[in-house]
């Protein structure tokens, strides 16, 4: 499989049958295959998503409904691509990955909506543990057959019609990534939104997968 190929193509990738032995070491060489794994904020560069306390429920470490978002939309160079890696799906049927391709989105709307979600800047906060400055900038820039998107829908205040017509549009292109243990999935995160459901044992869920980003 030609993994560059078929995320230019697709936006996602899925590799099969990777195994438990070393997920960090396959998450790592993975990602490496196509571009140069990055940390943010002192962090460590493959990140373990699990249930963890004091987080808010719409977070990594959460256990509510993630909404379908870019990764670090509020930094002024989030990372190109994400890699994530399965160790155990949820037993209790929750946290299931969710994805939606974001040019499928746009080229379903208005022509006068993509021109606002591309002239009108809004405010990106990070998430309330994060001490980082908003950052203002478009929901969608770059080219016009590779748009680069960057959005946060729950994180936005007073959304304008266009805006909300740009999150119902991406939630109808919305599937469902269920995968077994030992699975890892790549997408670009300038184009592919990603979420999940949420978990449905709460603080006591098993899930539990690991995550790394790429930077080109």
């Amino acid at each position: 499989m030609n993994l560059q190929q078929t995320l230019d193509q697709s936006g996602f990738v899925i590799i099969e049958n990777v195994g438990l032995e070393n997920p960090n070491e396959a998450l790592h060489d993975t990602i490496t295959s196509i571009s140069e794994p990055i940390s943010y904020l002192g962090l460590p560069l493959v990140m373990d998503l699990k249930p963890q306390p004091g987080f808010q429920p719409a977070s990594f470490a959460g256990t509510g409904v993630f909404d379908l978002h870019t990764d670090l939309s509020w930094h002024e160079k989030p990372p190109k691509y994400l890699g994530m890696f399965c160790v155990m799906p949820e037993s209790a049927g929750g946290g299931i990955p969710l994805l939606a391709d974001g040019w499928q989105a746009l080229a379903q709307m208005d022509p006068a909506d993509v021109q606002f979600l591309r002239s009108e800047a809004v405010s990106f906060p990070p998430p309330s543990h994060i001490d980082y400055a908003p950052l203002s900038g478009p929901i969608v820039s770059g080219q016009d057959d590779q748009p680069f998107i960057r959005f946060r829908y729950d994180m936005l205040t007073d959304p304008p019609p266009p805006v909300s017509r740009f999150n119902q549009a991406i939630n109808d292109c919305r599937f469902e990534v269920r995968v077994p243990p030992g699975t890892i999935y790549l997408f670009d995160n300038y184009r592919m939104l990603h979420g999940r459901t949420g978990l449905a044992a709460g603080m006591n869920s098993d899930r539990h997968y690991k995550r790394i980003y790429g930077d080109v």
